[in-house]
């Protein structure tokens, strides 16, 4: 059985040092309305297509922020200057005016279960929190099993109240301490959305992936600004046998998602089992029902554990038809993908609108971006970037960072000038 995730395992060797940017790039078009039998395009490790027209420069670099943290699994901002880090122990740090604060905002660690793939996992601050000063953690508890809850800051605004938490929902995850998921975010409608793992074990031996009454392998949607606890949103029931917290279905461990603070479109990046990691696509407004393949399909390929020609596990699908990957790529290029942002920032305006994300095992740093009419995406392999990126995440400005946890520093995007297209195949 193959496990692969961000924070799977400890790496003795980090992937090949930082390299002076000789863009290669492999573009890649395909379109997410195409049903799953077309999904052979979009294939990051495909021969190359035409080079579309409006290709950004995706020439970057990176300038360190911030070391000497513990684990670092995200970075995000509360809407004002400064970064809130996320270590995987239970602890988050603030890193102001340039410095870490000695002082830690948060510190959970008698709650969170750590570490391989469980621990603190996701920080979400509510779209009004210079009013209402609440958040929103994802952790793994004493248990094993995977919470989200709720915090207030306290009178000092570097420091958060630890007894203000408040649990709002807690989901079973026996037998297995991967696949937890663990990302957080706000979308555009102002609901809380949660990425949850499937379970754990491979090739989602609990079936949960494709059951909408399971809340593991699934997007979560939560009304919970102004709640005491949360509602369940207006649009989110799809079908009587669902649990109603369900918004979409389909994922294996979708770890590292994030809405383009621009368009309100919503890009998933999903683990893998042994063979494809890929990027989802959700457009702004998408109603729920959504199913992201998982484990009927791994990445643009059928998914099947060789023991039956009814699928994986005999799990039976769902009725939904899946959608399309915008891209996946495989073994070749990586072994867990983390997913990133589409650049908004003022920096680099050349960058705008193109998504970043890459892989944690090996290095290297993938873009992609819509082409002319929205209707299709290019994909393009960027650089190796020699670390360990465990996630991205914005600052308020929507300038981008990086997150390497080998290594224990936050990086920021930098500046190396423009480049020249260099199309490669990616084998």
């Amino acid at each position: 059985m193959s496990v692969y995730h961000p924070l799977a395992k400890r790496f003795t060797r980090k992937p090949s040092s930082p390299i002076t940017v000789a863009l290669a790039v492999c573009a890649l078009v395909l379109y997410t309305t195409l049903p799953r039998a077309a999904a052979a395009l979009g294939r990051a490790d495909a021969s190359p297509l035409v080079i579309p027209s409006n290709s950004p420069s995706v020439s970057v670099d990176f300038e360190e922020v911030a070391s000497g943290l513990n684990r670092p699994v995200f970075v995000t901002h509360a809407g004002d200057a400064r970064l809130f880090v996320v270590e995987q122990n239970g602890v988050i740090k603030i890193i102001k005016n340039g410095a870490v604060l000695s002082t830690p905002f948060l510190s959970l660690t008698t709650l969170v279960q750590c570490c391989g793939e469980e621990g603190l996992l996701g920080l979400a601050f509510e779209p009004n929190y210079a009013t209402t000063d609440r958040f929103y953690v994802y952790y793994t508890n004493k248990s094993g099993d995977q919470v989200i809850a709720r915090y207030q800051v306290s009178g000092n605004p570097d420091v958060a109240d630890p007894s203000s938490g408040q649990i709002l929902l807690t989901i079973p995850h026996p037998n297995y301490g991967n696949h937890n998921g663990g990302w957080l975010g706000f979308g555009p409608d102002n609901n809380l959305y949660a990425g949850v793992g499937d379970g754990g074990g491979g090739g989602d031996p609990f079936c949960a992936a494709q059951d909408p009454a399971d809340l593991r392998g699934k997007i979560l949607r939560l009304n919970v600004v102004g709640q005491v606890t949360y509602t369940i949103p207006a649009g989110n029931v799809f079908t009587t046998t669902q649990r109603p917290e369900v918004w979409a279905i389909g994922l294996r461990n979708p770890w590292r998602n994030s809405f383009d603070r621009q368009t309100g479109d919503l890009y998933i990046a999903d683990v893998g089992q042994n063979a494809r990691e890929e990027v989802n696509f959700a457009p702004a407004n998408s109603p729920a029902d959504l199913n992201f393949g998982w484990s009927q399909y791994e990445g643009s390929i059928p998914y099947s554990d060789g023991s039956s020609n009814a699928g994986p596990f005999d799990c039976p699908p769902s009725g939904i038809t899946p959608t399309v990957p915008i891209t996946d790529y495989g073994r070749s290029l990586g072994s867990s993908i983390t997913g990133g942002y589409v650049y908004r920032g003022q920096r680099f305006p050349w960058l705008n609108g193109v998504y970043f994300y890459a892989d944690f095992g090996s290095g290297k740093l993938f873009a992609a971006w819509k082409s002319s009419s929205g209707s299709s995406f290019a994909t393009a392999f960027i650089r190796d970037t020699g670390y360990n990126v465990s996630s991205f995440g914005e600052d308020v400005n929507g300038e981008l960072y990086v997150v390497d946890y080998t290594n224990n520093t936050i990086y920021r995007l930098k500046f190396r000038g423009r480049s020249v297209y260099a199309p490669i195949a990616l084998r």
